[in-house]
């Protein structure tokens, strides 16, 4: 008997974003190559319904990945591509098992509310420079690299980092990351550079001084990469 030949890997990522520039574009190309380093065969397809393109058909794809972004996930009426995602999200928990959907930063935030967590933000303390620029603040209710967070998680999920920070539903079919495990330093400095204040909560010289100060340091994104790509494609939970 000869054996079937398994189909490539499919994977599909939506961008959530639609900021233009090298980094922008980089941000896709590192997660592709991140997949393809651990899948070689993958055949991979992106999706923008931020620009009013379609979902994936969730039931074609082995994994699909939901990038960072900056649409408000605390409004109690998203914006209308972003309903449509939440919808999405939930549909393809409930009935698309083996499609493993993994999420970055915004990605974690949305897949989080859609399961029936809730986004809030937390405190940052501001620089004397930035309470004269944010008269009458001591401190914001903002992120350091993103203003908003997971504040409740959703049911059915378990964490792996404190804080929300990293999250695994009981079913191992979802996972997200509220940090960046594709970011390279060239991406970083395209966020702090695009001057978003989504990721600027402190826009003083002081503040930009310490996000600088930040990139320098060494991540551990692309040495679990691999252990991410074990997660879905090989079901090691």
């Amino acid at each position: 008997m000869i054996a079937k030949t398994p189909s490539p890997p499919r994977v599909a990522i939506i961008r959530d974003y639609n900021w233009e520039g090298d980094w922008s574009r980089e941000t896709l190309d590192t997660l592709s190559k991140l997949v393809l380093q651990s899948q070689p065969d993958a055949v991979i397809e992106h999706f923008q319904p931020i620009d009013g393109g379609n979902v994936p058909d969730a039931p074609s794809f082995d994994l699909v990945i939901l990038t960072g972004g900056t649409a408000d996930l605390t409004l109690p009426q998203p914006e209308p591509w972003v309903a449509n995602l939440l919808d999405w999200i939930r549909d393809t928990v409930a009935n698309s098992p083996t499609t493993k959907l993994l999420g970055i930063c915004w990605g974690h935030q949305a897949i989080s509310r859609a399961l029936g967590g809730t986004i809030d933000v937390k405190e940052i303390p501001l620089t004397e420079r930035g309470q004269q620029f944010f008269k009458g603040y001591q401190s914001l209710q903002l992120y350091k690299f993103h203003r908003r967070e997971v504040q409740t998680p959703p049911p059915g999920v378990h964490y792996l980092a404190e804080n929300f920070e990293i999250s695994m539903s009981d079913s191992g079919q979802v996972m997200t990351f509220q940090g960046h495990p594709e970011m390279t330093p060239s991406i970083a400095q395209g966020l702090v550079d695009h001057r978003d204040p989504a990721y600027l909560p402190d826009p003083t010289p002081e503040g930009l001084a310490l996000l600088h100060k930040a990139l320098q340091k060494a991540e551990d994104g692309k040495k679990i990469f691999p252990r991410i790509m074990a997660w879905a494609f090989e079901g090691q939970v």
